[in-house]
């Protein structure tokens, strides 16, 4: 019996450790090629599109600041926008992040269009293609759209699933290892707490008999009362 106490410990124990953090991926972002719209709006919205891909928790960004930087001691000669894959595929490699970010931001008439693309660096394959269309004020982009962009990206990388239009999502405790179940934690604490009452009712008794144990931790229940029997009236 102790010795099936210290293996439900141990497992406890071994179970409780942290989880290790999910794995990031490491991304850049080509500032976004301008078509109609001004540089320094397009600027903005780019830093911006970086800080959201951030906070999804799916990416570890490089700041454009460390990029520049980087690609100034690599002597990268850039002309013009970096607004091909090659070039970012280029740039990735230069600076080794796993992914690259790139596209443009255009307006036309009253509608602004963002389209973006998700490229693995070592592979050069497109993995992702992103467009959303917002007729308003450009501050909208700010405010609202970039960070669903971002929202949409990350699956890409995480590995999460992807419920398809009107599906619903899978209850929490569906697909968890049996590790990970409530009910997995109580069992081990209902046997860890039976066999120590076991143990100490098992030891010696004060008149130094020993008490024996049974196979079952949890004994035997006592047989539920009898109503009496009914032996009817007679007149």
């Amino acid at each position: 019996m102790r010795h099936l106490l210290s293996v439900l410990l141990a497992a406890s124990a071994a179970l409780a450790q942290p989880a290790k953090p999910p794995h990031k991926t490491t991304a850049a972002i080509v500032d976004l090629e301008a078509k109609g719209v001004s540089d320094i709006e397009t600027s903005a919205l780019s830093d911006r599109l970086r800080v959201e891909m951030f906070s999804t928790g799916a990416f570890d960004m490089m700041e454009r600041s460390q990029m520049q930087e980087i690609l100034k001691e690599q002597a990268f000669q850039q002309t013009g926008a970096c607004n091909t894959d090659a070039c970012a595929v280029e740039v990735g490699q230069l600076i080794g992040v796993e992914k690259m970010i790139s596209g443009s931001l255009g307006k036309v008439g009253k509608t602004y269009s963002v389209v973006l693309r998700l490229i693995d660096v070592k592979t050069g394959r497109v993995e992702q293609n992103v467009a959303h269309d917002h007729t308003g004020e450009i501050d909208k982009l700010l405010t609202t759209v970039m960070k669903s962009i971002a929202q949409k990206m990350a699956p890409a990388v995480s590995g999460g699933p992807q419920l398809a239009r009107g599906a619903m999502p899978r209850p929490a405790s569906e697909g968890k290892p049996v590790y990970k179940k409530w009910w997995f934690y109580a069992g081990i604490g209902g046997l860890a707490a039976a066999g120590a009452a076991a143990a100490l009712l098992g030891g010696s008794g004060g008149d130094g008999t020993t008490t024996p144990v049974t196979d079952d931790p949890l004994g035997t229940p006592p047989n539920p009362p009898q109503a009496p029997a009914w032996g009817g009236s007679g007149r």
